[in-house]
């Protein structure tokens, strides 16, 4: 299933937001944010009260392991990567379950970046 239903306006803002995050990662790989920089997990607060969650994720092309059998890794050129964001669904907090709880059989891919 992935009928999500996304205002535009709020649409443009998750896309805003995540090729904000992209262009940060792009630029410094090791820069600090709020998770994991290439599988960026946040929500968004709806007008109505509600949450979307978006993910922005990096395939597997961001980085390689080194050959001397250290097991570390060393970034490849970010003008190789590129970038898919999707949206979920958020169900609110019910008598059966107190906290927020996503979805992901609701989602919607809103965004595919790259730039190369």
């Amino acid at each position: 299933m992935s009928n999500l239903i996304i205002d535009p306006a709020i649409e443009q803002k998750l896309i805003d937001l995540a090729i904000d995050h992209i262009k940060k990662v792009e630029a410094n790989p090791e820069v600090k944010t709020n998770g994991d920089n290439f599988d960026y997990w946040d929500s968004y607060k709806l007008p109505d009260g509600n949450f979307i969650d978006y993910n922005i994720y990096c395939g597997d092309e961001w980085c390689e392991i080194k050959q001397d059998s250290s097991g570390e890794y060393v970034y490849t050129n970010p003008k190789t990567w590129s970038w898919d964001v999707t949206c979920y669904h958020v169900d609110p907090p019910n008598k059966h379950n107190k906290y927020h709880q996503i979805d992901t059989g609701i989602y919607k891919h809103i965004l595919h970046y790259s730039n190369n």
